[in-house]
Order: structure tokens, then sequence, then C-alpha cells
């Protein structure tokens, strides 16, 4: 059960914050003065706040006034646009996929000229997420980067997370980078959303403390980082796959097994109700060719 305020006396809020005025609000929405007067009032007595305060002819907003715009703002937006989508005649179907944003930038979007040649019919719609959430029920399909399979869900794995180290050509070659040693007094770039770490890797070597570290939100940043010289990134080999092929990356050193812990994979996961949908079983086949020929 959803503790709702007066959502007509919503809209009427945000009029006028945005508006700053009753009589402008009122012309906008096609109302009287009183009426938005009214609504006012209606919200401020379920809320038990003041929200405006008027200075001359200006209305201003409380600072509790700011606080609650600020939170519902998104969600009237979000209101609106689905309302838009869905009283159109849509006749196109739309697949929305979550995966991992660094996946989804360097070897999802890479790839979806091939799936919309093949499928024409098929808008697409990405969303950042490392794991499915549960609660959104909009996500179509979603690869995962989780340690085991979920739950009640049609899974597959599709690659494992295959740690490598990622410099520039130019930067191994200026410092003769060709092994692990030759980290010392080498700027680290680590990913903050990464399970593993350029310190639990090198936790053996004295000298680990000592370096310099660059963190980074994303393992796309991290690439990017990487790119320009900074220093020496750790990144997904699948991710990383086509900035290597095309020299922006290379891979200077492998790195000793032994000292990897246990790893996530990559999942493709479904929900049940919808895995007998035709865009939903059309992108798993497409994407699962992909994964088996690891292009």
């Amino acid at each position: 059960m959803y503790r709702l305020p007066p959502l007509n006396a919503l809209r009427v809020f945000e009029a006028v914050a945005r508006l700053g005025s009753v009589r402008r609000a009122a012309d906008e929405l096609c109302v009287t003065p009183p009426a938005i007067s009214h609504q006012i009032a209606k919200l401020e007595e379920h809320l038990g706040q003041a929200l405006f305060i008027r200075r001359g002819r200006t209305l201003l907003l409380t600072e509790t006034a700011c606080n609650y715009l600020t939170e519902i703002r998104p969600t009237l937006q979000a209101i609106s646009r689905a309302t838009l989508v869905a009283s159109k005649d849509n006749t196109r179907e739309t697949l929305t996929i979550s995966a991992p944003p660094t996946l989804i930038s360097k070897w999802l979007l890479p790839r979806l000229t091939q799936f919309f040649e093949l499928f024409p019919e098929y808008d697409v719609r990405l969303v950042d997420r490392m794991t499915l959430d549960l609660e959104e029920q909009s996500i179509d399909v979603a690869i995962e980067y989780r340690f085991e399979e979920i739950a009640h869900f049609s899974t597959q794995q599709l690659f494992d997370d295959q740690i490598v180290a990622l410099a520039s050509p130019t930067f191994v070659k200026q410092h003769h980078l060709f092994t692990m040693d030759k980290l010392e007094g080498l700027t680290l770039i680590e990913t903050e959303r990464r399970l593993n770490s350029w310190r639990s890797l090198l936790a053996h070597y004295p000298w680990v403390n000592q370096q310099r570290y660059l963190s980074v939100g994303y393992s796309l940043q991290a690439f990017d980082a990487a790119e320009l010289g900074l220093g020496v990134a750790l990144g997904n080999l699948i991710n990383a796959q086509d900035m290597i092929a095309s020299e922006k990356l290379c891979v200077p050193f492998e790195i000793d097994k032994e000292s990897i812990p246990p790893l996530p994979h990559y999942y493709l996961s479904i929900p049940p109700y919808k895995e007998r949908w035709s865009r939903v079983s059309n992108f798993v086949d497409w994407i699962t060719s992909l994964s088996i020929s690891k292009n």
C-alpha cells in the first residue's frame, strides 16, 4: 500500500514551484487561481508543512518544499514519459536489456548493429545494472555480474571474468613493462566496483603500499585512463578485446592465476514469464552465438 498525497495537488505544486506564481500556474493548467491555491492548501494540510513564503508578488519555496520538489520531480517526469509512451499507437516492440556499464559500452554497443540488421522490428533500451533487480519488472533480459545463478530465473553463463593487465602499447615500451615486477613505481589503475584489485594481486610484493593508485568507478574509465598512458589497469579480457584489437591497449604480461581469487561470471538471466517472448528469445539466441564464438 503506497502512502500517496493528492496527485493533482502534486502537479499543481510542481507548476507553482517552477513558475513562481499562482496565476502563471493557473494559466498553464487552465484552471482558476483560487483552484490552484486550494490544491496547494490541500497538499500543505496533507504534509503538515508550509510549502511557500510570499515575498511581495513572488512565492518562495520553503526548505521543506525544496527538498520535497527534488524528490518528486523525477517521478513526475517518469510518469509523464510513461503516459506519453502508453498513449501512443505503438507498433514497435522495445527490448529492455540491463547489463554492467562497461560491458554495454565496450562489448555490447559495438555489436548491436548486427542485432539491428537481423531484427529491424525491435527498438532497444539499455539500462546500467550489475545485477538484476527483482523488483524492476521492465527488464526483459539481464546480463549479470555475479558469483552464481539467480534462483527462479532462466539463467546461463555467458563469459568468465578473465582478468588481465592493460596498458597502452606506448606505455609498455616506455617502461619495459613485460613482467609483474616492472609495476614497481608505476601508477596502478583500480576500479572501485571490481571484486579484485592490484593491492590483492600484489600483496606479496614489499613495494605494493608505496605505489601510486588511480581509482575510478567503472572499468570503462579504467580502460580510458590506461589508453591515455596514466598507468596500468585491471580489466576483463572480453570487455577490452576491441581496444586490444585496435591497438589502443595491450596485455603486457600474464597474471599468475594462483594469485587471482575466485571471480564472478557474466550470466544471462531472464524472468520466467518473459523467456518465451519472441524479442527475448531472439536476443538470447543472438548473444549466445556471440559468446560461444567470443567475437
